[in-house]
């Protein structure tokens, strides 16, 4: 097996864009990785024809099973970086993306392009990414959850100079950039000297032309004490910093002095908790603190930086992200811990998605999807370590934080408990509060609800942490006279997945039909605003039901008891594949478990067979609905959680009180509903699924119409 990067070639020579990917290449070269050469060129105007003709020669090197790293973007355009994917493909190689800017993000008249780029990214089995929260950005837009993901963190600077020596204080700040593209050089007019490091003239007062310099003479020049700038030049440069890494940062850093950066940079943390400088939300406060800069106090940002500078002039932050990714290809031991000296065998376990949100009340919800055999888990402040909550069961994937700061980074670690205690066999990456998204309507999921003030806030929670963001939640306010209302309205500000809709109170059915007429998704749920979904739920089902092109996708469910979790709605089919209805039935009357919110409907069927207004709605219309699709997909995964613990008053209980009559009555009624109202073609198994039901009655109820009902099904 061998093992290629991409290196760019044929920009300009001062091209940042061009160096980083050299630097990342030689990186690469010394730790036996080969070279495949791409030129930068007119790839617009190239034909299809001559493009295939050229990528065969880039990729004329490799064998079946070899390894490439593709440096991404190559300035060619998404057209030529997707012919090249393909091109690697098709001689079975293998693919690692190491994102060095994602254009889509970076220009605004480059925002259209990142559907398209995502799907690039999809075709990958690894990605490298620059920060945590380019990661979180791409989850959040279609990057597909079981994405094998690498966090850069921060850009190299490899030199061969020695750059050690004693610094004192200098009240200077160094920029490297121009004027044309960061305009406050031209109206700086700080105390602070800026030296700007380029060739075009400079208006500002107290600026400093420095020239522009090769890179080996820049650090020189910049070991001479002083500060480094990272700044932006408008605003949608710095959104983009808050996702990217700056090159300049690791370029002060590697000379040995301190930066200034502004807050909410990517690497603010790291800069931050490493004491490698200041972060600022003006320029003003920067050079405020430049003054009042003491020598002691300046002495310790050198010291900091000289203990990490040597990471970046070795090259060890690209050389771990291109060894992790390598052994991430091909090891699939990874997640594999041992206890203390004994060599007892781990749970294997691994975090594919932790989110974090705004809830209601100035809290955050935590949600993330373990994959593994957890005992329990530990939430700890990404930058402190400091445990902030815990959860004591494994199958949980919800906590509620109390009024935390919205800044927070938190880690989720999975553990065991062992003979010493709490064994953590694995922890996710950090999660932080992001910006809401518009997203397409894909799936429109449907949550009716009534006084439910208590309880709804943490089930609209669960689902605005789905790992698939193209859904709406139309939330049906049944007339409430508490809370509600206000709750809902709150989420409906701030996440524009959620939409209240409101109506005089006519109960759960009337809400549910309510809210399909408003449903716009391809595809429908149903949600109880007193239950809690999985962050992969809908995303599995979406995805379940359109490559099998089924009528109705469902899981399995956990129904939450105080005795723990208890599986229901589970069959002994095959999973993630189309079963004709007539098939699926047969297991129906067996493991019947009638429910309308364990499942994706194709809107269409839906909407021309809505809820019937009956005591039972749910064991009335699932049959019933059921018996109008051809085909319908399962999976096996406990995806819905029907919660018993949380809402006091139940149908249960309510059953309870009601007279044998009035219990006799409403069986009969939803019974036949859908013994009357479904699928002609299908009125044989509907009426086998009917005097089973009915003869379940006779032998649990006393009530004797039963056995007159039993009689009248059989003559239908």
């Amino acid at each position: 097996m061998n093992v290629y990067i991409t290196k760019l070639n044929g920009m300009f020579f001062q091209s940042t864009e061009q160096y980083a990917q050299h630097m990342t290449a030689n990186i690469a070269h010394s730790i036996g990785i080969r070279e495949m050469g791409i030129y930068r060129y007119h790839a617009a105007k190239e034909s299809e024809e001559d493009r295939g003709r050229r990528l065969d020669g880039v990729i004329a090197g490799l064998c079946a099973g070899d390894l490439v790293i593709c440096q991404f973007p190559t300035w060619n355009g998404l057209e030529f970086e997707q012919a090249l994917v393909r091109h690697i493909k098709a001689y079975h190689g293998r693919i690692v993306i190491f994102i060095h800017d994602l254009e889509a993000v970076m220009s605004e008249n480059r925002r259209d392009t990142l559907p398209d780029t995502i799907r690039l990214y999809n075709e990958a089995e690894v990605l490298i990414v620059p920060s945590y929260r380019m990661k979180q950005f791409l989850l959040e837009h279609g990057l597909r959850p079981g994405m094998r993901l690498i966090v850069q963190e921060i850009w190299d600077y490899p030199t061969r100079l020695s750059l050690s020596g004693t610094k004192t204080l200098k009240r200077e700040i160094h920029f490297a950039g121009n004027p044309d593209r960061f305009p406050f050089v031209n109206t700086w007019n700080y105390e602070a000297v800026l030296n700007v490091y380029t060739d075009q003239a400079c208006q500002g007062n107290q600026v400093r032309r420095m020239g522009w310099m090769m890179p080996d003479r820049l650090l020189m020049e910049l070991s001479e004490g002083g500060f480094g700038l990272v700044w932006y030049a408008n605003e949608t440069w710095r959104q983009y910093l808050s996702v990217n890494n700056s090159l300049k940062l690791s370029t002060y850093l590697a000379a040995g002095i301190p930066v200034i950066v502004p807050k909410g940079i990517s690497n603010q943390s790291m800069i931050e908790v490493n004491h490698l400088g200041i972060a600022v939300d003006t320029l003003e406060e920067a050079a405020q603190a430049v003054k009042d800069m003491t020598e002691p106090e300046y002495q310790e940002y050198l010291s900091a930086v000289s203990r990490f500078a040597p990471l970046l002039r070795e090259g060890l932050f690209t050389k771990k992200c291109l060894l992790d990714a390598i052994h991430m290809l091909m090891r699939k031991d990874l997640y594999v811990y041992s206890e203390s000296n004994a060599a007892c065998a781990m749970p294997k376990g691994v975090f594919e998605f932790v989110c974090l949100r705004e809830a209601w009340q100035g809290k955050l919800a935590l949600s993330w999807i373990f994959c593994g055999e957890a005992e329990g888990y530990l939430v700890c402040d990404a930058d402190s370590g400091n445990v902030v909550g815990e959860v004591l069961n494994g199958l949980e994937h919800y906590l509620l934080l109390e009024n935390p700061p919205k800044e927070i980074r938190l880690i989720v670690k999975a553990y065991i408990r062992g003979v010493r205690g709490k064994l953590i066999i694995a922890e996710s990456e950090a999660a932080y509060v992001s910006k809401p998204h518009p997203a397409k309507r894909l799936v429109s999921m449907v949550m009716p609800a009534y006084n439910a003030a208590e309880f709804i806030a943490r089930s609209i929670d669960t689902v605005l942490a789905q790992s698939f963001m193209d859904f709406e939640l139309i939330v049906v306010d049944d007339g409430s006279t508490d809370e509600t209302s206000e709750i809902v309205a709150w989420y409906q500000e701030r996440y524009p997945q959620v939409r209240k809709v409101y109506q005089p109170n006519a109960g759960q059915a009337i809400a549910r039909n309510h809210g399909v007429k408003h449903a716009s998704g391809e595809y429908t749920g149903f949600m109880d605003s007193d239950d809690m979904i999985r962050p992969d739920m809908i995303e599995k089902l979406y995805r379940s039901i359109v490559k099998n092109n089924c009528d109705i996708a469902m899981t399995s469910a956990y129904q939450i008891m105080k005795e723990g979790y208890q599986e229901i709605a589970a069959y002994p089919i095959s999973e993630d594949t189309a079963i004709s209805v007539n098939e699926f039935f047969e297991h129906y009357m067996k493991y019947a478990y009638p429910v309308v919110w364990n499942k994706l409907y194709r809107s269409s069927l839906v909407r021309e067979h809505p809820i019937p207004k009956v005591t039972y709605e749910d064991s009335a219309w699932t049959p019933y609905i059921l018996s109008y699709a051809e085909t319908v997909c399962y999976i096996n995964e406990h995806l819905y959680e029907y919660d018993r613990i949380i809402r006091n008053v139940t149908y249960i209980h309510t059953s309870r009180a009601k007279t044998a009559e009035k219990l006799y009555k409403d069986r009969r009624d939803y019974v036949m509903f859908f013994l009357e109202n479904g699928n002609p073609q299908r009125k044989d198994v509907l009426k086998r699924l009917a005097l089973r039901y009915v003869t379940g009655f006779v032998h649990s109820l006393s009530h004797p119409g039963f056995k007159q009902m039993q009689e009248e099904i059989k003559k239908l």
